[in-house]
This record gives C-alpha cells, sequence and structure tokens, in this order.
C-alpha cells in the first residue's frame, strides 16, 4: 500500500473543554478516519502525522505545526491538537484551517475549524459571551463602555431608555422602558408574608416604580418660659408725636400693657401679667435627606 492512496477524512466529533490558561495546555479533540484509494480503511497501526493550522483554505500562512504520533483502528483515529506543540489562544482570533501531512503528501481540502475552538481566544469569548441572566441587576465601577466588553453587550445602563419589541426582558416583563436607576437607591420589594417594611407599597405593587422624596410625619415638642412680669424694650419713633412730648404713660390696649415715655426709650410692661411667645424654626440642611453613600454604575441584563 503506498501512503499516496490514502484518503483523509476529519471528522470534529466532539470538542475540547476550555481549562484555565495557567492550568494546562489547551487542546482541540478532533476525530479522523484513514482509507485507502478504493475506499477501505487503512491497517490498524501507528501513523506519523503532521497537523498545521493556516490562515487560509488553499494558500495563506502556517499559523502552527505538530508532528503525533497517532494509534489507527478500523480506519479511525483519535488525536488532541495541541498535545505536543502547545495551542497559542491569541491564533483563534481569526479564520483557521487544518491541514494534514502524511509523509510528503497534504491531503486536501483543509478542514475549517468550526465555532468551538475559537473560545480558546480570550477577547473572542469575551465579545460574544453574556454573563448574568436577563433581569440582573448589577452595580459597577467599569463605566458603560468597560462594562460591555467585560460583561457583553446583552447589559445595558439602566437609565429609563426604550426597549425594543425583540429585547428578551420586553417579551418577558411587558416593559416597554427601562426604569430610570441613575442617582437612585435601590430598595426590596415587598413579599406575601413581609412586615410591611415598606409602608408606601405592597407585594401586588408594580415592580421597578419610584417614589418620590418623603419625610415621615412627626412632631416637634418645646416649651417658653412664663416668667412674669418682664419688659421689652422699643424705639420712641413707634409712639405718636403726643405720646412722646406730653404723656408719662399711654395706653395702649387691654390687658395693662402700657407705654412709659421716661426721655430715652418707651418700655412695654405686661402689667404683670404671665404670657407666651410664639416662635418659628428656620429651614436647614441640604437638597435631600440621605445616609452616608458611594455612588456606582448601574446596569440591566435585557437579553
Amino acid at each position: 500500500m503506498k501512503r499516496k492512496s490514502i484518503t483523509f477524512t476529519v471528522l470534529f466529533a466532539s470538542i475540547f473543554c476550555l481549562t484555565s490558561l495557567t492550568a494546562q495546555n489547551e487542546k482541540v479533540s478532533i476525530q479522523g478516519t484513514l482509507k485507502n484509494a478504493n475506499g477501505t480503511s487503512v491497517d490498524d497501526g501507528t501513523y506519523s502525522v503532521t497537523f498545521k493550522l493556516y490562515n487560509d483554505e488553499t494558500a495563506g500562512n502556517t499559523v502552527w505545526t505538530e508532528v503525533a504520533t497517532v494509534e489507527v483502528a478500523g480506519g479511525i483515529y483519535s488525536h488532541n491538537l495541541g498535545s505536543v506543540t502547545p495551542l497559542p489562544p491569541s491564533i483563534f482570533a481569526q479564520t483557521l484551517y487544518l491541514g494534514v501531512r502524511i509523509g510528503t503528501y497534504e491531503l486536501t481540502p483543509r478542514t475549517e475549524l468550526t465555532y468551538a475552538p475559537y473560545a480558546l481566544s480570550v477577547g473572542f469569548a469575551q465579545k460574544v459571551v453574556c454573563s448574568g441572566a436577563v433581569g440582573d441587576v448589577k452595580y459597577s465601577i467599569l463605566n458603560p463602555t468597560q462594562f460591555a466588553a467585560e460583561n457583553g453587550t446583552c447589559w445595558v445602563p439602566m437609565d429609563g431608555r426604550a426597549l425594543a419589541a425583540t429585547d428578551k426582558l420586553r417579551t418577558i416583563t411587558g416593559l416597554t422602558a427601562l426604569p430610570n436607576g441613575g442617582g437612585m437607591f435601590l430598595r426590596s420589594q415587598e413579599f406575601s408574608n413581609s412586615a410591611n417594611n415598606d409602608p408606601g407599597r405592597t407585594s401586588a405593587s408594580a415592580i421597578a416604580q419610584s417614589q418620590s422624596f418623603e419625610i415621615q410625619g412627626h412632631n416637634h415638642t418645646g416649651t417658653t418660659n412664663n416668667d412674669g412680669a418682664h419688659s421689652h424694650t422699643d424705639n420712641e419713633a413707634s409712639l405718636t408725636t403726643a405720646a412722646q412730648s406730653t404723656a408719662v404713660s399711654v395706653t395702649l390696649g387691654g390687658n395693662g400693657w402700657s407705654w412709659n415715655n421716661d426721655g430715652g426709650e418707651a418700655n412695654v410692661r405686661p402689667g404683670g401679667s404671665d404670657h407666651t411667645h410664639a416662635f418659628t424654626t428656620n429651614s436647614t440642611g441640604g437638597t435631600e435627606t440621605r445616609p452616608i453613600n458611594l455612588n456606582f454604575w448601574i446596569y440591566i441584563r435585557i437579553n
């Protein structure tokens, strides 16, 4: 039997499971068949096979090579690409074609590597794999561009944007727009067995609805001294001209109130009776009521 009469078929029976980049060399599991020109399987035994990865289907450059001894039984063999020469994950950022050489003859056509091996490319995997589940909400210190690069474009800022009819979050919940979580504190929805920690909502309240600012109703208590007879001073200009020039005392009304012209200021005396003072408090504080806090970006998965 001449080697040039051998035909070769590559079948991807199963694709490798990725391990950590630092744990061991990544491998691509392939299964192939070796047949004679008449279509019968080659004899059982061991064969030296050269495996090459190209960046083109018919021409191009070789980006990786390994020579391995494979065991053939019934014309079928299995091999892990990368078991002899490590596979650099970076080469999977492009379309690759597998070429197989037995002796001096490289068999054709080359076989295109399909989707799963491209998971070896960390950059490619990050673009196509979304973390979490639809409807999840995340806080992050990553800005929207950085977050999408690390977690996938299925996540978007929870900024009140409209949802497309095809967005999975919309098809599940019926929401046509996202809630706007910018600058908001999040609060857990009441459950049916809740202790009513949220008096403004119940377990039947619509989800993702905002509440306006509010301060719980409360009282302010305080007292003033009822200290009997005492005086308050005022400028004489508040008296009439006649009172300032001629009157020793001018009665202003009931309850014993009077003015006394003593040549300087006019003293008002309440005739020895107790009385109260009404007062108001001035507003203080900032623009909102808030606890000590940290600010983060907030995102929601919609697909």
